[in-house]
């Protein structure tokens, strides 16, 4: 992996409450278009244990003069870096996709790996997400647009200021284009366990099809599923955060 320097490690992080003395820090990984805003409301959901660090890619927020891309090698380096303690992933969306392949690059660098892995509102790797949403990054902007409207892939907010979305177009097409051209190249499970999050009526990922991820880990793997669509996360960040610190400190069936 590359290494990274301290001060380009924090250009890629933002944690919205600072807790050095926590045992455990939670890294979030961001769905398609997303920066670390996606997570600002949770830290104030989790107890003084843990350290949420939300993960900003390139092309977003105060990184926006940057070629947006998703590059799981290089924020494999920055996770490696920045972790300090035990630290588990979460990740919504592509964002899981994204935790799995940190994870299997940490694993072929021989580096310490997270506890556990938290995919949320997302098919396995090995399936491809049969959607209104599959292909969208080969569409022209305007349908692109219409397409990620009609199929929930991003926030409703967002898809209502025009000026927002032309903003995040860059992004969104990167983003989308890591996940239409992803393949999924077969290896042995990961040793880390796993709890997934679906949404009863998320029309991209189905609770059914979440549950296979349990076929990519060999260190068990339980399913939540909680009230809500695509972004079910944003109403349900109280009942995640939860279901996280039950599992993470043995509190309660996890």
């Amino acid at each position: 992996m590359t290494p990274t320097t301290r001060d380009a490690t924090e250009r890629w992080l933002s944690r919205p409450v600072p807790r050095p003395d926590a045992g455990t820090q939670l890294f979030c990984l961001p769905y398609a278009g997303a920066g670390a805003s996606a997570y600002r409301a949770w830290a104030g959901a989790f107890g003084p244990r843990v350290e949420v660090t939300a993960v900003r890619l390139p092309g977003r927020e105060n990184r926006i003069r940057e070629r947006p891309e998703v590059d799981p090698v290089a924020v494999a380096s920055v996770i490696d870096a920045a972790a300090t303690r035990p630290y588990a992933l979460f990740g919504h969306s592509m964002g899981a996709r994204l935790g799995f392949e940190v994870i299997r690059e940490l694993r072929r660098a021989g580096r310490p790996l997270p506890v556990r892995l938290y995919p949320s509102g997302i098919v396995p790797p090995d399936q491809r997400v049969r959607s209104v949403l599959d292909g969208v990054s080969r569409l022209p902007d305007d349908e692109l647009v219409a397409r990620l409207t009609a199929g929930g892939g991003v926030p409703a907010e967002v898809l209502a200021e025009p000026d927002l979305v032309a903003l995040l177009l860059p992004v969104l097409r990167a983003d989308l284009t890591w996940v239409d051209d992803y393949v999924y190249v077969p290896d042995e499970p990961v040793p880390v366990p796993m709890v997934a999050f679906a949404g009863e009526s998320d029309p991209i990922a189905q609770a059914s099809r979440v549950a296979g991820w349990a076929a990519h880990t060999s260190a068990g793997f339980t399913l939540h599923t909680l009230p809500g669509g695509h972004f079910f996360l944003h109403d349900q960040t109280g009942a995640i955060a939860g279901a996280i610190e039950a599992d993470l400190f043995g509190e309660g069936p996890s």
